[in-house]
């Protein structure tokens, strides 16, 4: 499921959602870096 976010609606989501949404994109980019590592 992909999705197309305006720069609009990106801001409203990380608005809306802040320090999880933050938190999670962090976390997902660290998975990405560590899987390729192995």
């Amino acid at each position: 499921m992909e999705q197309e976010l305006t720069m609009e609606e990106l801001i409203a989501l990380i608005n809306s959602q802040k320090g999880d949404f933050v938190i999670r994109v962090e976390f997902g980019e660290e998975a990405v870096s560590d899987a390729k590592e192995e």
